[in-house]
């Protein structure tokens, strides 16, 4: 995966593996209480995307780096599907 912070420093957009929409890995997520934003939203037409926005603006600190391991969780669970 590759990470873009944003120039507000608001987010990170985050470009996973090719052939791996990223759908899927916002319900995972969602069920394990990480909200993520799709990448076909981003996108004309709501094309399916390999990526994704992660907002951070309005989480706590001390929740970010758990809130990352969730994820990574969810993406490995999508990855083996």
């Amino acid at each position: 995966a590759h990470a873009v912070m944003g120039s507000g420093g608001t987010a990170v957009w985050v470009e996973g593996p090719e052939g791996q929409p990223s759908d899927a890995l916002a319900e995972v997520a969602q069920r394990k209480g990480v909200l993520i934003e799709p990448g076909a939203i981003f996108f004309a037409g709501g094309r399916r995307a390999p990526a994704f926005r992660l907002g951070l603006s309005s989480i706590a600190t001390e929740r970010i780096a758990p809130g990352i391991r969730l994820l990574a969780e969810a993406a490995a669970e999508v990855g083996a599907a």
